[in-house]
């Protein structure tokens, strides 16, 4: 073997001892193994794609990733090319640990430094000097603020349905098929996001973050349902019961997502996490045995309740949409000038 075809060999090696992550590739380690040369032609071929300065990634993986994969590994390049260990907050943390965002990730990473020196940004990452965490995690091999303080640093510095979205998703305890399940470190709780926020203070938005704190839910099915809920309030409706059971003759029926006793009302919302290829749960069924499923509990609730309705992400990310909506079922807005000060202090309307 020439020794041009030994170093792609040993390099190639390398590669493949990295199995269960998506591959990513160091320049800096190919300079050391004189190989190098083969990350820039894998880059000017296409068969590699370049997530920052001396970091590769192999084309079909990085296509083959959705957007929350591809921010993770853009996270976890930023870690490999770090000198000493970085502690990532905020988004960056969020994805690590698996958290929805409603809406796009941000392009750069976040980290924390020391209270004492200057937030900054440069060359794609985000230092905030908030403090270090002291009871930091390690996910996928790279070092991350606790669940708990992710919430809170998201919640200080996000959109309150944004936050929202992801401190439901953080309180709700995982169940075999969530992205968390197994994880020893993954629950937590209102009274430790309070606790973590109370040591925190003072903190910059900590105000804001109350409010999210004080809104969110561990009933909450999925990120459709939480986004569901800020539009209940923004719209002044009745805040509804959640994850009620329903009833019938036969038995139990299943558990209405939102659920207003007053007015006999079920409405649920269908969302990519029940029927489609990215289902959470119930993976060992086809679509079409979970629809016919799904039908058949419909039904049954509708021969129960007085009245049912289905929303989804189409009706449920246009206000005025969804009013018209469930408007006919008997919902009615409060006054505007019973909620409209809470809601724009939350940034809802």
């Amino acid at each position: 073997m020439d020794v041009a075809a030994e170093r792609r060999t040993i390099a190639a090696t390398i590669i493949e001892l990295m199995a269960d992550l998506p591959n990513l590739y160091l320049t800096k380690e190919a300079v050391l193994l004189l190989s190098d040369r083969e990350l820039r032609r894998g880059r000017e071929r296409g068969t590699l794609t370049r997530l920052g300065a001396g970091v590769y990634i192999p084309a079909a993986e990085w296509n083959a990733l959705d957007a929350d994969g591809k921010y993770r590994a853009r996270v976890r390049a930023v870690a490999l090319r770090a000198r000493s260990t970085p502690q990532f907050s905020h988004d960056s943390a969020a994805a690590m640990w698996r958290l929805p965002s409603v809406g796009p990730w941000p392009h750069e990473a976040h980290q924390l430094i020391d209270a004492k020196l200057a937030t900054s940004t440069r060359v794609g990452v985000v230092r905030h000097a908030r403090g270090m965490d002291s009871r930091p995690a390690q996910i996928d091999g790279v070092t991350v603020t606790s669940l708990a303080r992710t919430l809170i640093d998201v919640s200080c510095t996000s959109a309150f349905v944004r936050a929202v979205a992801m401190v439901d998703d953080g309180l709700r305890r995982a169940r075999k098929g969530d992205p968390r399940w197994g994880w020893a470190t993954s629950n937590v709780d209102v009274e430790t996001l309070a606790s973590t926020l109370q040591l925190l203070a003072p903190y910059a938005g900590s105000v804001k973050a109350q409010r999210v704190v004080d809104f969110c839910t561990d009933k909450s099915g999925s990120p459709g349902e939480s986004v569901a809920r800020v539009q209940f309030f923004a719209l002044g409706f009745p805040p509804p019961q959640l994850q009620v059971e329903i009833r019938d003759e036969r038995g139990s029926i299943g558990y209405a997502d939102f659920y207003w006793p007053e007015l006999d009302l079920v409405v649920e919302f269908d969302g990519r996490s029940k029927y489609g290829n990215s289902r959470r749960y119930q993976r060992n069924l086809s679509p079409r045995t979970i629809l016919l499923e799904e039908k058949d509990r419909e039904d049954r609730m509708r021969r129960v309740v007085a009245s049912f309705a289905r929303i989804n992400w189409q009706t449920t990310s246009n206000r005025r949409v969804l009013a018209s909506h469930l408007l006919p079922f008997g919902l009615k807005p409060a006054p505007r000038a019973l909620h409209g000060e809470t809601a724009r202090a939350l940034g809802i309307i």
